[in-house]
């Protein structure tokens, strides 16, 4: 094989879901926790959630009066990726929604878990997508 031919497509290593007891809270049989799901996002869903994390806001005064400022939310960002990246638990089942009485993947994760679980579902997810480093390292290496 040619190096070049070590970048087509049928020979990419394809990556794999990544499973993580995220919670004690929640047991199997045998009282073991258990495990969470996580796949990674198509690129262009990536794009999406990126999109919905950006503002962008007229400057009406100034110098630069005209021009455009664009907001990132990171955290938004990292909140929404790892809620996509969630395949199981499904997030988005309806019974499992109105069990903890509330509507939508995003507030169900903010109900199932600690804040503290879900920085570790969050690393989980950055996982699953690639990333080999913190997320919000990366956020802030960009920007400087």
């Amino acid at each position: 094989m040619t190096n070049l031919q070590a970048f087509f497509a049928h020979n990419k290593k394809q990556n794999g879901n990544i499973k993580r007891a995220i919670s004690k809270s929640f047991i199997d049989e045998q009282g073991k926790p258990i495990e969470w799901e996580f796949a990674p996002v198509s690129p262009e869903r990536d794009a999406e959630l990126k999109s919905e994390c950006t503002k962008r806001s007229m400057i009406t005064q100034g110098k630069r009066k005209g021009q455009f400022n664009t907001d990132f939310d990171h955290f938004k960002y990292q909140r929404l990726l790892t809620v996509e990246s969630i395949i199981f638990p499904n997030l988005n089942d309806k019974e499992l929604q109105d069990s903890y009485k509330v509507m939508g993947a995003d507030a169900l994760l903010g109900k199932m878990l600690t804040i503290g679980e879900i920085a570790d579902a969050s690393v989980a997810a950055q996982e699953a997508n690639g990333y080999e480093a913190d997320l919000e390292e990366m956020v802030e290496e960009v920007k400087n």
